[in-house]
């Protein structure tokens, strides 16, 4: 009797639990549940690129020291969006995990205490060291497509320019859970047209030397 019911009360908790979407096998769960946890499919899918990664890597080695840069759109190499960084912060995550040697150069070496917060962070040019200890990057690009975005990751040497590793996958676009249009310099938001106009953006640009 003690033993059915531990089992009828384990069964509750895994039909109460949220089904986990690993990005590769279809997906048993509800579409609702599925939008509004959209975190668990880019998760397994930036996971199971870290592994192509390191399965084609030829000169990446634990102790050399690697910078992880914003995905870009394809068609436009210096423009990106939130997918491109998520997808960057997810393969810091991914590559430290598996025990490479990840520089994060946006760390300002400084702790800046402020109303707002205390930050360590940032993407002010001016704040950042002008030189970083780096030997490689890790990059990628992705291309908008009809049913999602196709995601190109590599490595390369920074002196080289060799390609050490590369991945390649497509992320559908119900499985990512944002509006993937801001891809686009033309989009919709909140009923109104907003069209990026590249000189109307101040750009600061530094080069981090290796």
């Amino acid at each position: 009797m003690r033993i059915s019911i531990v089992l009828l009360l384990a069964l509750s908790v895994v039909s109460c639990g949220q089904p986990i979407y690993n990005g590769k096998e279809p997906y048993s769960g509800t579409r609702y549940t599925l939008e509004m946890n959209p975190r668990h499919t880019i998760d397994f899918f930036i996971e199971n690129m870290a592994e192509q990664l390191v399965e084609s890597n030829n000169y990446l080695t634990p102790r050399t020291p690697v910078a992880i840069t914003s995905f870009v759109d394809v068609q436009h190499l210096e423009e990106t969006n939130w997918l491109g960084n998520t997808v960057t912060e997810g393969f810091i995550f991914q590559m430290q995990k598996r025990g490479y040697t990840v520089v994060d150069y946006k760390t300002t070496g400084t702790i800046k205490v402020t109303e707002d917060g205390d930050f360590s962070l940032s993407r002010d040019w001016r704040q950042l060291a002008s030189q970083q200890e780096v030997d490689f990057v890790l990059t990628g690009t992705m291309l908008r497509q009809s049913g999602g975005v196709l995601i190109n990751a590599r490595i390369i040497g920074l002196r080289s320019r060799v390609v050490v590793a590369s991945a390649q996958g497509f992320l559908p676009s119900d499985r990512i859970g944002r509006d993937i249009d801001t891809l686009n310099k033309v989009r919709m938001a909140n009923g109104v047209i907003i069209r990026d106009d590249d000189q109307t953006i101040p750009r600061e640009t530094v080069v981090l030397k290796p």
